[in-house]
């Protein structure tokens, strides 16, 4: 398999309960967050999801993923 492909080859560490926070941004958000950091060029982006055998919720339109909040 091409790694390349990966934009981040590292292990994600989860929140408390289970949920993951990703660090979408150009500079490092701190030693301590950078197992979740994706960098990004400076500038605009897009973000697209694949979903591997989804379940019929998010084939027919009534699942959607969370939103993207900015960190404070």
């Amino acid at each position: 398999m091409c790694r390349q492909r990966y934009a981040h080859d590292n292990e994600r560490e989860k929140n408390a309960d289970g949920s993951l926070t990703i660090y979408v941004q150009n500079e490092s958000p701190g030693a301590d967050k950078e197992s979740n950091w994706l960098p990004a060029p400076d500038g605009p982006i897009y973000i697209a999801m694949r979903l591997y055998w989804p379940k019929e919720a998010a084939l027919n339109g009534n699942w959607s993923p969370p939103p993207i909040k900015k960190a404070e």
